[in-house]
């Protein structure tokens, strides 16, 4: 494989990523034919991702242990600085799909790193926006709304270096991180009808900018419908639930088709339609069971409990809410605990970050201190120096002077010996 294959192969790989994993991933397999280190690293790489996408944790683990294999093959350059920072950041994606954000946020961290490192500036763009998401996930809010509309602002300020299909995707992937920050920052602050308005809102954008992205459409329209349910527009939200189970049984995405049916369980519920909330909890069951979607497991089982106690059906009832007293205390157990993490990860390097800027701000001032200090210490030597100097001589010169006058004594003595009386 030549250099101009690898590009646009590695172009495909991208524009597909949100929008066809399947073809996506066939020109990934297509680059790992090749025996250029490089191609490697970036294809499995590519491929951690897209299995962990389908729910194939081994398959990803196997890929993500050989992009790195093929990483450390690569002679020292700048080719790998740039590698080692799409590798960690697919090893990053990968891990937040599985819900480990705080190993996700310490492998963007390392991404961020090396892409700053060269200066990569759309490599930044991505990981800081992946950053945000890991935020949202583990309840900080507020700080993925700012981060994001920090890098939304930065985007159209940079519009004319990005081509037309990367302001599209940036779009696309910010707009839809704003609309699940707001979304969940509005279930931690019911009172706060407001929220729901700016998720609307960037949900619809999300759809707007993502044309050529499915993936991203269709998680915008299954939040849109999360939006319409929070609202009580109960016929708006199940329309919106049946499209996004058509469009991810079409297109494969297993964890939204699982997530869809869960909704649909969820407005059927709420709506007393308990027979239909069975049916489509049982679906939801079975699809969270293959793609490993932990939480609409749990609350899937939960409210299966409660209609069967409402049903009159005890042994049912106990059988789910069984299934589910297993699984909520593990669950809550590992969200606290990576949200621990995320915090004090995200401190730490606050607090590396302060003080780089102070080394850095002071850098100067202790140079110049030090060369101040240098010649301080120079002169002080010299100025010893020439002190010492200066005794030695007029010691010098004193001791001759006594020897001349103790030679002139002895010949006044002489002389007057000599003079005859």
């Amino acid at each position: 494989m030549i250099e101009d294959d690898y590009e646009t192969l590695k172009g495909k790989i991208r524009l597909y990523f949100n929008s066809s994993v399947d073809r996506s991933l066939m020109y990934a397999e297509q680059m790992a034919k090749s025996t250029n280190y490089k191609h490697l690293a970036f294809a499995n790489g590519a491929m951690t991702v897209l299995y962990q996408s389908k729910g194939n944790i081994k398959q990803s683990q196997k890929k993500y242990k050989a992009a790195l294999y093929y990483l450390e093959k690569m002679p020292e350059s700048h080719d790998k600085i740039q590698m080692k920072s799409y590798v960690y950041n697919y090893g990053a994606i990968a891990q937040f799909i599985r819900g480990n954000y705080s190993e996700a946020f310490e492998n963007y961290q390392k991404s961020l790193k090396f892409s700053t490192q060269i200066g990569d500036i759309k490599q930044i763009i991505k990981i800081k926006a992946n950053i945000a998401l890991v935020h949202e996930a583990v309840g900080n809010y507020q700080l993925s709304i700012k981060n994001l509309k920090y890098l939304n602002d930065f985007v159209d300020q940079k519009e004319g270096f990005f081509t037309k299909e990367e302001m599209l995707n940036y779009k696309s992937n910010n707009s839809r991180g704003l609309g699940t920050a707001y979304e969940g920052y509005f279930m931690k602050n019911l009172s706060k009808r407001y929220l729901l308005d700016s998720a609307e809102y960037y949900y619809k954008r999300t759809v707007k900018y993502s044309q050529n992205f499915i993936e991203n459409t269709v998680s915008a329209k299954l939040s849109l419908g999360n939006v319409y349910g929070w609202k009580n527009d109960f016929k708006n939200a199940e329309k919106m639930y049946y499209e996004v189970a058509f469009l991810a049984k079409q297109n494969n995405l297993l964890g939204i088709l699982g997530t869809a049916n869960y909704n649909l369980a969820d407005i059927y519920y709420t709506t007393k339609n308990y027979d239909k909330a069975l049916v489509f909890y049982k679906k939801s069951d079975s699809i969270s069971m293959i793609s490993g979607n932990t939480l609409d497991y749990l609350k899937s089982n939960y409210y299966q409990a409660k209609i069967y106690a409402l049903l009159k059906q005890p042994y049912l009832a106990y059988q789910h809410s069984k299934i589910y007293l297993a699984n909520y205390e593990k669950y809550e157990t590992k969200i606290s605990k990576e949200a621990l993490e995320v915090n004090y990860k995200q401190g730490v390097n606050n607090l590396t970050a302060e003080m780089l800027s102070l080394e850095k701000e002071y850098k100067k001032d202790l140079f110049l201190n030090r060369v101040l200090t240098v010649l301080c210490v120079l002169l002080f030597l010299g100025i010893s120096f020439l002190l010492i100097r200066n005794v030695r001589a007029k010691n010098k010169a004193r001791k001759n002077m006594v020897v001349l006058i103790a030679k002139s004594k002895t010949k006044k003595v002489e002389l007057s010996n000599k003079i005859e009386v």
